[in-house]
């Protein structure tokens, strides 16, 4: 039986909590989407007739749903890292640790800078929508002008948003100068780590110690 540390402990919760926050989100979203929609595709649902507990009951289904599951699925994804190989647990529990460190402006930074590429996606969708049901309020152009005019709307935001992308990079390089030179090392650190790792194993499989020693080792040759 293996007892665990409490930084152990600590990053479990961390990566466990984070997990859920992550599958309430996207089950809250999902409710919204569907007592927003889901009328307009079934006319015979219509929420604002429902009882509050039916409608209450109805709402948090998603989201609790998705909270358990990605909670758990986070915790068996950490369990596997964690506890799969030495080098693994060390580079999870030296992850934790760092991020714990960081300062609520650094770790927004990022957060948004390693997530980047997802916001600029779904804000990207969220403004199609967006100017779509500005732009269909207009009662004298066609659908077609409706949807050229909306998708530049969409452009214009993506644009914008790309340029933020560009800023924040250009922000977190001037607030963290040394960070490439961190990430090279501990990349190198982390081969070093494994072919050190590899080397032992193949050790107990051949019997040499090391390179130096395979090297060095005598070949007897019989007659």
């Amino acid at each position: 039986m293996k007892l665990l540390t409490k930084e152990e402990i600590e990053a479990h919760r961390s990566h466990t909590l984070w997990g859920g926050l992550q599958g309430a989100a996207a089950g809250f979203a999902i409710s919204a989407l569907a007592f927003k929609f889901l009328p307009k595709r079934y006319p015979s649902f219509q929420p604002a007739k429902l009882t509050w507990s039916i409608k209450t009951a109805l709402f948090i289904t998603p989201p609790t749903l998705l909270t358990a599951i990605c909670a758990e699925e986070a915790s068996n994804g950490f369990d596997a890292t964690m506890y799969s190989s030495g080098a693994s647990s060390k580079e999870a529990i030296e992850e934790h640790n760092r991020w714990k460190n960081l300062s609520t402006k650094d770790k927004f930074v990022e957060g948004l800078s390693n997530n980047k590429y997802k916001l600029i996606t779904g804000a990207w969708a969220a403004s199609l929508y967006g100017s779509w049901v500005l732009v269909d309020r207009d009662p004298i152009m066609t659908k077609a002008q409706k949807a050229v005019q909306a998708r530049m709307y969409a452009q214009f935001i993506t644009v914008a948003l790309l340029l933020a992308s560009v800023g924040l990079s250009m922000y977190e390089a001037k607030l963290h100068p040394d960070k490439k030179k961190q990430t090279e090392k501990r990349r190198w650190e982390k081969a070093l780590l494994y072919a050190e790792q590899e080397e032992r194993e193949e050790a107990k499989a051949h019997g040499f110690a090391s390179n130096e020693d395979r090297v060095n080792a005598k070949i007897f040759k019989y007659k």
